[in-house]
């Protein structure tokens, strides 16, 4: 039982004494603000293919190549810059907290809208209630109107008819 524990522990120092050999820079470097908005715009895409995954599946779009395109990278240049930045910790660290910045600053842009959208909707609900209130009281006067006239016709005819009576 030692002995495996002494050639566990020999093996695991080799293993552990090797270097790491650092990826070399991309020939096609992506710089951090545009790695950042590349990055922002697929998490944008990731929330976006949970919530519309079938209507992407119908119409065949693959949001990932639909943002390397509209950064005008391909796939492999992404990928071995995403490796060159996942070895330069603390430079991937700084994009990912401005990718989050991205994203915080876009759902309060967003949180806003949706209260102007809201608001907008009741005045909107506002209007309809008060139009539909005036109309029906303008229906409501009509009625009355109409009760009028023809009590007026009414008191007219039984007026001229008491006039021809006594003639």
């Amino acid at each position: 039982m030692i002995k495996k524990n002494i050639y566990f522990v020999i093996v695991l120092i080799v293993f552990s004494c090797q270097s790491i050999e650092k990826p070399e820079k991309p020939e096609v470097f992506i710089e951090e603000d545009k790695m950042v908005e590349i990055l922002t715009d697929m998490a944008f895409i990731k929330a976006t293919k949970t919530s519309y995954r079938k209507v992407l599946e119908t119409k065949k779009i693959n949001p990932e190549n639909y943002i390397l395109n509209k950064h005008d990278i391909d796939s492999a240049v992404f990928s071995q810059n995403n490796i060159w930045y996942t070895s330069q910790l603390e430079k991937y660290e700084e994009i990912f907290k401005r990718v989050k910045a991205n994203l915080e600053t876009s759902k309060n842009k967003y949180e806003k809208l949706k209260i102007k959208e809201d608001s907008i909707k009741k005045v909107k609900d506002s209007i309809k209630k008060a139009k539909d209130t005036l109309n029906s009281k303008k229906e409501k006067v009509s009625n009355i109107e109409k009760g009028i006239n023809e009590e007026i016709e009414k008191a007219k005819a039984k007026r001229f008819k008491n006039s021809s009576e006594n003639e």
